[in-house]
């Protein structure tokens, strides 16, 4: 993904869990831009994303104030 060089450096410097928390975020936004999913579609979607994340040590505190934050 492009970035402009000032947003390529913050994200260097960021710490992993926030830039976990940003990917993430932009993964959501990206599927509902690239694909027509029908909302079960889209919602069965998101689950298998949050059974991915909380494999990887993301609670479902810090998912829910990432789709908090995507309303």
């Amino acid at each position: 993904m492009e970035v402009d060089d000032r947003v390529a450096k913050a994200w260097k410097e960021a710490p992993a869990d926030k830039r976990k928390a940003i990917a993430n975020k932009m993964n959501i936004r990206i599927t509902r831009e690239l694909f027509d999913y029908d909302k079960e579609t889209f919602m069965q979607y998101l689950e298998q994303l949050r059974n991915n994340m909380a494999e990887r040590g993301l609670t479902q505190e810090i998912l829910d104030d990432i789709l908090k934050d995507e309303s």
